[in-house]
């Protein structure tokens, strides 16, 4: 008998950013957006690897191994007040000392664990995810109590274990509607690290965004996207199989509006798509839909047709070019249907199941 089908709802919130360089000291100006919210990117997409030999954590407890620091590396997250600000419901590192700008990590990492027990090895891998609105895994432990971007691993047994990441992902920069042009500086690098439990360091770590001063630029050069800000899939079936295709909308099109006219530029529109860690699936183009519970009912993919060329496009921030817009033009248009495909988890669940994403365009 089939079960009454879950009903499935999934919201986007559509934001906007403007074109950025690398930050680092003495470097170029970080160009930004004149407005609120996600306003420019303080570097492109980075890739970095780094591995480290931890030590077991204690009682077997969950322990973030893999996590960002943005402070002195003797330092815990517990100093994470002084340096936090929040901007809409994400949170971010102050990035002047007006608190009008902020830098918000969106980052996925794969930890390839292993670790032998006499003369038997053995391995497994993490998958975990760092934004504005916190970090998990596909293990779904929560974050450490207290702290931003500590995405808690299980623990495996009291010896060593290798630890093998790689990470890709940018730095975002969001304001609050009143930043200027001007300067300030970076008290600390912005970077992720291998923590080992029972080692006062140092530990394995990569720099995304160095400490020192930086130079900010506002022009005025600024998009608006329109796209369904709800997609309602409707009652489906309970009884799916794990991965089945359930059903597919295609409500309209994604329209991506630009004007500039003081100091006009040339610039690649980019549409990028992030979700809060509690929708992440371990899958870069999966967004989970959860029950009350955080349960995965089903999951969603999301796809553009650009020109005529279906194009699906990853939740982990990656930009997908979809234009330009040349110094010589004062406006550029561009409208793609978008098509929302809904899969099936094949768990069982009844009920409401729902997610959420974030698009933003981002000019570079």
């Amino acid at each position: 008998m089939t079960e009454k089908a879950l009903v499935c709802a999934y919201g986007l919130m559509s934001t906007i950013a403007l074109i950025g360089y690398q930050s680092t000291a003495n470097a170029a100006p970080i160009i930004i957006q004149n407005g609120r919210g996600l306003v420019g990117v303080a570097n492109e997409v980075f890739s970095t690897s780094l591995m480290n030999v931890t030590s077991d954590y204690d009682d077997f407890l969950p322990y973030a191994y893999v996590h960002m620091t943005f402070y002195d590396d003797g330092s815990n997250c517990g100093v994470e007040g002084n340096y936090l600000m929040e901007i809409d419901g994400v949170k971010g590192i102050k990035l002047n000392a007006e608190k009008t700008l902020m830098l918000v990590p969106e980052v996925i990492f794969t930890d390839n664990r292993s670790w032998t027990i006499g003369t038997t090895p053995y391995a497994n891998t993490i998958v975990g995810q760092m934004n504005g609105y916190g970090a998990n895994t596909n293990e779904n432990l929560g974050s450490e109590a207290g702290c931003m971007w500590y995405p808690l691993q299980s623990t495996l047994y009291n010896g060593f274990v290798t630890h093998e990441v790689s990470a890709t992902g940018r730095v975002l920069i969001y304001g609050t509607g009143t930043q200027q042009s001007g300067t300030g500086y970076l008290d600390y690098p912005f970077k992720i690290m291998i923590r080992d439990p029972r080692s006062a360091g140092g530990y394995s770590s990569s720099n995304l965004i160095p400490a020192g001063g930086y130079s900010v630029v506002v022009s005025d050069l600024g998009c608006t996207l329109t796209t369904p800000t709800v997609i309602d899939f409707g009652p489906q079936s309970a009884n799916a199989t794990n991965g089945q295709l359930l059903t597919t909308k295609s409500d309209g099109n994604l329209t991506v509006n630009c004007q500039q006219n003081t100091n006009p530029m040339s610039a690649t529109l980019s549409l990028s798509a992030g979700i809060n860690p509690i929708y992440f699936s371990g899958d870069n183009y999966q967004a989970n839909l959860i029950n009350s519970e955080n349960n995965a009912g089903a999951y969603v993919t999301m796809s553009l047709n650009i020109n005529g060329t279906p194009t699906n496009i990853p939740f982990n921030r990656t930009p997908i070019d979809i234009g330009t817009i040349d110094a010589s033009n004062s406006s550029a248009t561009f409208s793609y249907p978008i098509t929302y495909s809904l899969y099936s988890r094949g768990t069982g669940i009844t009920g409401k199941v729902k997610g959420s994403a974030e698009l933003s365009i981002v000019l570079r």
